[in-house]
């Protein structure tokens, strides 16, 4: 039998173009200046090739933005949840969970401003079934177990959005340490206060504090 040919992994000092080549150029494009950046030919000039040349892999936007969401659930941890130690192995999960949001920094935003749910494939959804399932195996009811996923992927989302995004990629001239989340003019001095005590933390320690939180909620809901 004949054996297939390997495509090279570079041709003339540069990487041979893949679908997931593209797909992390995006990213790059994505954490870097947003959404609105994302065009094929600004993924075409961050490989230094023509954009003519990206429609011998991805057919349009659309199938680039299928190939983006595949390369990034290739990425996502997999949960490895133990019911009989759940406060801890929650606590792992939740920790590479918001390490994986951090790394594809963009996508919260994309997900914002575009409707991705057509791009969605049922092998996107193995890890929230795997957290879902974990929630039941506690002892949580089906409707609260829902609860429990819900609350714990926005806080870790929202924490990556906000704090993480912050204090990764200030604007330029900003001070991370000194940033409470509310704007200069809001006149909520009691939570300014309290806003202003959380930012003094750093952002791996404020983060253990929201895991903290999300526990005792939890274990609220299982009695």
């Amino acid at each position: 039998m004949q054996e297939r040919r390997r495509r090279p992994e570079s041709r003339k000092g540069r990487p041979t173009l893949t679908r997931e080549r593209i797909a992390r150029a995006a990213l790059r494009i994505l954490g870097a200046s947003g959404p609105a950046e994302l065009t094929m030919r600004n993924v075409a000039a961050e490989l230094e090739v023509s954009p003519r040349a990206l429609y011998n892999y991805v057919a349009d936007r659309d199938d680039l933005l299928r190939e983006v969401m595949a390369v990034c659930q290739a990425d996502r941890p997999r949960p490895r949840l133990d019911p009989a130690r759940w406060r801890e192995s929650l606590g792992d999960y939740c920790r590479e969970l918001r390490g994986w949001y951090r790394s594809h920094r963009g996508m919260l935003a994309l997900a914002h401003t575009e409707d991705l749910t057509y791009l969605v494939a049922p092998g996107h959804l193995r890890a929230d079934d795997a957290l879902v399932g974990f929630f039941l195996d506690i002892g949580l009811a089906p409707q609260d177990a829902y609860r429990a996923w819900t609350i714990t992927v926005l806080q870790i989302a929202g924490f990556a959005e906000v704090w993480d995004s912050w204090h990764d990629h200030p604007p330029a001239g900003a001070d991370p340490a000194s940033w409470t989340g509310l704007p200069a003019s809001a006149e909520l001095p009691h939570l300014r206060r309290l806003a202003g005590e959380a930012a003094a933390e750093p952002p791996d320690e404020l983060f253990e504090s929201v895991i903290a939180m999300l526990t005792s909620g939890i274990a609220a809901m299982a009695g």
